[in-house]
């Protein structure tokens, strides 16, 4: 059996339990840069340094002088691992070939969060804007864009006070596709006291949402029950959000940044808010972070990020 044929079986048969979006990321990597270097060599004869020649020549600059990023390289290697992994699982080969592969260094993506007067500038600018709600949720919950506009009423307990996250929109990928929620990144459920500035602009929201949907009438689409829709109660594109917040921070005169940098303001204030909570948590695993709407976010990132407010 050549590697191209148990790559296409191992894709079909083996990822099941695999998102979508990301069972499409493992196909287009197989079919763009696996197949093309590697699918003709039989699957019993691979050998490490057929791997590891595979990786290096990823990280040539091609004809174009381009060549993949580490983090593509090390993507495509992990798919390249779980493929051999399985093979290996059920005795196909004697071990995988690709467990030893040295890999071209990933430098840690740099973090730019809004700052200060940054902040209060953008709290500003996002007035009356179709995204005023959403971006100032996000700055004061640090909820992931996903998560937000896969957030659904259901999970939102307006008396209370609480949000639940348990549920992302997924990225629409292929034309017609249709949109659908999924588990959160981390697959983990998460519920916690919201701002009483958030809950008062989330009642707006369903005023604001509850008068177009009578605009709309029958034309209404709004089956997921979701908190942020467009007129007609469609979801919203993340690439739209994304836009309007990159569209804004130029306008503060601002280096171009990720929405997901906008998360990393509300992360420093809780953990700021807690320092004195936090002195003891430093343990050999890490940091862990006593606020239910932290315990998403893995201990070593908040040990990396944030170790100047801890101590």
């Amino acid at each position: 059996m050549m590697l191209g044929e148990w790559l296409d079986i191992w894709l079909k048969e083996y990822t099941g339990a695999i998102k979508p979006g990301t069972l499409k990321n493992y196909s287009d990597n197989v079919r763009l840069h696996i197949k093309p270097a590697l699918g003709a060599v039989r699957l019993c004869e691979l050998q490490p340094h057929d791997c590891q020649t595979f990786i290096n020549r990823l990280a040539r600059r091609n004809a174009k002088g381009k060549s993949l990023s580490p983090k593509t390289i090390k993507n495509i290697h992990g798919i390249l691992c779980k493929a051999l992994a399985e093979a290996f699982r059920i005795k196909y080969i004697a071990s995988n070939p690709a467990s030893g592969t040295i890999l071209p260094q990933v430098k840690r993506e740099e973090i730019h969060p809004l700052e200060g007067d940054q902040i209060t500038d953008f709290l500003q600018r996002i007035k009356d804007t179709p995204s005023e709600a959403l971006l100032y949720i996000a700055i004061n919950t640090g909820m992931r864009l996903s998560e937000l506009l896969g957030l659904r009423w259901s999970r939102v307990d307006l008396k209370k006070g609480t949000i639940k996250v348990d549920a992302q929109l997924l990225l629409k990928r292929g034309k017609d596709t249709e949109r659908r929620l999924g588990p959160t990144k981390n697959d983990k459920a998460r519920t916690f006291k919201a701002p009483q500035s958030v809950i008062d602009l989330l009642k707006m929201v369903q005023y604001e949402q509850k008068k177009n949907r009578l605009r709309a009438g029958a034309l209404w689409s709004n089956t997921l029950d979701l908190v942020f829709t467009d007129e007609s109660g469609s979801c919203i594109p993340h690439a739209t959000i994304e836009h309007r917040y990159k569209r804004i921070v130029t306008d503060m005169g601002l280096p171009e940044r990720r929405f997901h940098d906008l998360r990393h303001p509300y992360v420093k204030l809780k953990t700021k808010h807690n320092q004195r909570n936090c002195q003891h948590l430093l343990s050999f695993y890490g940091i862990k972070s006593p606020n239910s709407e932290l315990n998403h976010i893995p201990s070593m990132f908040l040990k990396q990020h944030y170790f100047f407010i801890l101590y």
